[in-house]
């Protein structure tokens, strides 16, 4: 059965309740969020991953916040990724965490996006730890990907990167970031962005068809990839790829998000599929929860519906 076709329909109601969760109150979007983001604090991360960790998932965390404006918000961003990274040593957790590239400053310029991101690799070097550069929109993604090119050529395995099946050059890109004859670890996701036709697909099947495409350039390209999806469609997809080649299990991963389809979740660790969960946690946690719950109709309407309620109902 298609994902989809277990999810509940959007209505209109859906569709009214998403156009204003912005009004909700927040003490009701902080119950909620709850379902998504760990907390406030890193030590909530910290926290949330080592409860994953104990039911034996990977974690990676992700301290939230984008589009950063001043360099006074980039440093702030780059020792608190340092001071995360030295935690997760001390705590002797696992050391994956993911970063924005306009969280570290793209927008100011690729070069401070380039030292900001350095300064973090080079602490993770040093403890053997893992950086994700992540992907935004599509009009940062050339940035990103010369910014990603020139980490990648100094750090090597340390550092990955994020690429969308939805963006029509993807594939292109995904051929040229296997061409380099370096290591490579690549986070394959659909893409969330709201994208003109110009530049990305619209169909959700034709998306699809695109992530198992790209999926398989990475794997013959020998790239280890994170496997990022809720769809059982495309979990379908990538187990017709290791039955056709095995050795492609030490290649990939599974990937998904805090809070979103826990039960397909723990069906994959079933199965034995490696399924790495992403804990996000920051102050910034009202932008990312608003964009989750735009995304899931259902949890909108719940949250729409929280304006009548009693507080100790989300209790």
């Amino acid at each position: 059965m298609p994902a989809d076709a277990r999810l509940q329909p959007m209505t209109w109601f859906d569709s009214l309740a998403a156009s204003l969760i912005p009004l909700v109150p927040k003490a009701i979007m902080r119950k909620l969020s709850l379902r998504y983001i760990a907390g406030e604090h890193r030590e909530d991360a910290l926290r949330r991953g080592a409860q994953l960790a104990s039911s034996g998932y990977r974690v990676t965390y992700d301290q939230l916040g984008e589009a950063v404006t001043t360099q006074e918000e980039v440093d702030a961003a780059t020792k608190e990724n340092l001071r995360l990274l030295q935690d997760l040593a001390d705590e002797k957790l696992e050391l994956n965490i993911s970063v924005k590239p306009t969280q570290m400053g793209l927008n100011l310029g690729e070069q401070v996006c380039i030292d900001s991101v350095s300064t973090i690799l080079e602490k993770a070097q040093s403890l053997g730890a893992f950086v994700r550069f992540e992907m935004e929109e599509s009009e940062t993604v050339d940035g990103t990907l010369r910014v990603f090119a020139a980490l990648r050529k100094k750090f090597g395995a340390s550092v990955g990167i994020v690429i969308q099946s939805m963006l029509l050059r993807t594939e292109e890109d995904a051929k040229q970031l296997v061409a380099v004859d370096a290591p490579l670890n690549v986070r394959l996701v659909k893409g969330i962005y709201v994208e003109p036709a110009e530049i990305a697909h619209q169909d959700c099947n034709v998306i699809n068809q695109a992530y198992l495409r790209i999926l398989r350039i990475l794997l013959e390209g020998g790239a280890f990839v994170g496997v990022a999806t809720h769809d059982e469609v495309l979990v379908e997809g990538l187990q017709t790829l290791l039955q056709e080649n095995p050795s492609w299990s030490e290649q990939c991963e599974v990937q998904m998000l805090l809070g979103v389809r826990e039960e397909l979740r723990q069906d994959l660790r079933r199965q034995d599929l490696p399924v790495r969960v992403y804990v996000p946690y920051g102050e910034a946690w009202y932008r990312y929860v608003v964009r989750r719950l735009k995304k899931n109709p259902k949890l909108a309407r719940y949250a729409m519906m929280g304006m009548f309620k009693k507080q100790e109902d989300f209790t």
